[in-house]
């Protein structure tokens, strides 16, 4: 593996110092999980602490926040006083996390879960609200012997404003106007804005621990804990058997698909790039962006993964809600917009916040909201002309989008634009750019027919691809008339543009040779140019499956192998994927990923399709090879009647 550092299967935990604060030092990002309810989420560490939380909505102020500040920024933690090891897993085919501590006097489970505000009738897919809002629930498990357990619950007010909380008992829960009530069966102690307590655990006992709006009528939280980790349990297992890939590594890609849905903000159907902020894409640089939003490109291809592998459903939603959002801002569209609808949040900087291994500025808000991307435009389209060529309908309102953005595509494809990477430069005639232009106009007179404004266009975007994008070397450039290439110029061939293959060959490999990160492994950076920033970024990895893929265009089936065997290798123990990676294995960036993920998953599918049909199944479009998908698995196009 080139010096990258495999998961670790367990981790050595030392004693605590029972009235220590919550300031231990910041954990590596490979050592959380993540943990959700399709509305907010939670990334738990391997040594039991919370170390961020938001509910209700991804972009919340959090109610946890040591990752970005290890010192103020508020936790959850429940974990053994004396040393101990501590491994992990999630339970199968769900997003209920599992940690178990062994130590010398004896071993714990910690249960950590995000109750699902729905569940699925039993043998259907129709999933019906019923559970409860913005939970964490954590269930502590004796297994052998008797452990000594702290829990420190120190939240914050003001989100990454990081002020502390005044907490006091009160009807049996600890509370504080405006953050969530701590439910616990557990003698717990308050004072200095936090709650503590140790407790002991022995074999065959149970404790609980619950995070909940306060006032809840009914039963104590901590006393529903059994019923709703069975419906989580339920409901999980209920959406995992839903998924229709059958094929290689199903195990992975169904983690990821977990873990796609888990990123799905359920009221909307909008899907956010990552759950977190700020995590940097080189440890001290100022590389930190808040991830929290809808990109609309990233949650087209998630869409694109998520509706291969069975679930239209979530196609649905999201097409209604990209709808929706396309509509507010025509003829343009924004790069991103929040959960809720509506633009992103206008980019903030919290100067007093110390960031991940002090890594700052730690920000809300995302400034490339104010960008132009015109690959976005095309990005829309395609999806649309997939859903339509695996057997959805398109109403008129969706057909009224694609209508506008075709011809906005039409009026401006030859403008500057920031590009897929939103580097902090002027404008420039990205290839990229020019190649998804050619994408969304060539969808739309497939789907809406010939015109002479779009033809004109489509074919004068081919052209100035063929005589300004392509290098005298013969491979792609960054931009046109450019001499750097880029990473993004690998998804050419997924989206049938007609290029010679030896084209495609020659970027493919200049892309290895000039981007590659280590010694020869499967990384590969995004780009060497300048963007605008201080400091060096790590491997960009879903541009390293984008990899996977032009080498299966190409008929190197065993490079492609080779490559995705390798990337399989790099998850954490729980098969969550960063953003970026460097060249010895550190996560860089946002946690996990959705970008990542979704490369993931269509290298599989693809590589599935090419072991299964050979080389012609997997050219062409999204939409082609979406269709080979689609007769095999007929349940597909039986869902979208339902």
């Amino acid at each position: 593996m080139n010096g990258m550092r495999a998961p670790r299967q367990q981790v050595e935990l030392p004693a605590l110092r029972v009235l220590e604060g919550s300031g231990r030092p910041d954990l590596p990002l490979r050592d959380y999980g993540l943990i959700g309810d399709c509305h907010g989420s939670a990334l738990v560490g391997i040594d039991g602490s919370i170390d961020w939380c938001c509910f209700d909505r991804f972009d919340a102020a959090p109610v946890c926040a040591r990752l970005l500040d290890r010192r103020r920024g508020g936790c959850f933690e429940i974990r053994p006083v004396e040393a101990a090891r501590a491994r992990r897993r999630y339970l199968p085919e769900t997003n209920v996390l599992e940690t178990t501590f062994e130590t010398t006097s004896g071993r714990v489970k910690l249960i950590d879960f995000m109750p699902l505000r729905s569940e699925a009738p039993q043998g259907t897919t129709d999933f019906t609200a019923i559970g409860p809002a913005g939970w964490v629930v954590r269930i502590v498990e004796g297994e052998t012997g008797r452990v000594a357990m702290r829990l420190w619950y120190q939240p914050v007010r003001d989100g990454l404003e990081m002020r502390p909380a005044a907490l006091g008992l009160e009807d049996r829960a600890w509370r504080s106007d405006g953050l969530p009530s701590l439910f616990a069966d557990l003698p717990l102690e308050g004072g200095d804005g936090r709650v503590a307590g140790v407790f002991d655990v022995a074999a065959g006992e149970r404790r609980t621990a619950v995070l909940a709006p306060g006032g809840l009528p009914g039963p104590l939280p901590r006393d529903r804990a059994d019923t709703m980790l069975a419906s989580t349990v339920r409901y999980w297992r209920g959406w995992s058997s839903a998924t229709s890939y059958d094929g290689p590594h199903r195990e992975a890609v169904l983690r990821s698909a977990l873990v796609l849905k888990l990123l799905t903000y359920a009221p909307t159907g909008a899907i956010v790039a990552a759950p977190t902020t700020s995590l940097p894409e080189g440890i001290g640089t100022a590389r930190t962006w808040d991830y929290r939003f809808c990109w609309l490109r990233d949650a087209v291809l998630t869409l694109f993964s998520i509706l291969k592998m069975g679930h239209a459903d979530e196609a649905r939603d999201f097409l209604r809600f990209l709808v929706g959002a396309c509509e507010e801002t025509l003829p343009r569209v924004l790069p991103l917009y929040a959960v809720g609808g509506g633009a992103g949040r206008e980019e903030r900087i919290h100067e007093d916040a110390a960031g991940y291994r002090g890594s700052r500025p730690v920000r809300s808000g995302n400034e490339a909201v104010e960008q132009h991307q015109l690959d976005v435009y095309g990005q829309v389209i395609d999806l649309a002309y997939v859903m339509k060529r695996m057997g959805g309908t398109l109403d008129r309102e969706t057909e009224r989008v694609v209508e506008a953005l075709a011809t906005f595509i039409a009026g401006h494809w030859e403008e500057p634009d920031a590009g897929i990477w939103e580097p902090r430069l002027p404008p420039r005639r990205h290839t990229h750019s020019a190649i998804l232009a050619w994408v969304g106009l060539d969808r739309a007179v497939r789907l809406l027919g010939e015109r002479e404004e779009w033809c004109r266009a489509r074919d004068g975007v081919l052209e100035t691809i063929r005589s300004r994008g392509i290098h005298a070397d013969g491979h792609l450039t960054q931009i046109l008339d450019g001499e750097e290439t880029d990473a993004a110029l690998l998804v050419a061939p997924m989206h049938g543009l007609p290029l010679d293959d030896a084209v495609v060959s020659r970027t493919v490999d200049r892309v290895r040779r000039d981007l590659g990160l280590g010694d020869g492994g499967p990384l590969i950076r995004r780009y060497r140019t300048d963007d605008g920033l201080a400091g060096r970024e790590g491997a960009f990895l879903i541009c390293c499956f984008w990899l996977v893929d032009a080498l299966l265009h190409l008929d190197r089936g065993e490079e492609a192998r080779s490559q995705f065997e390798e990337l399989m290798a790099l998850s954490n123990d729980l098969g969550l994927y960063p953003e970026q990676m460097a060249a010895d294995g550190t996560f860089l960036g946002n946690l996990p990923q959705g970008f990542t993920h979704i490369g993931l998953v269509h290298s599989a599918l693809s590589l599935d399709l090419y072991e299964r049909h050979g080389v012609e199944a997997v050219r062409g479009t999204h939409a082609d090879r979406a269709a080979h998908l689609a007769e095999r698995y007929d349940r597909l196009r039986e869902m979208w009647g339902t």
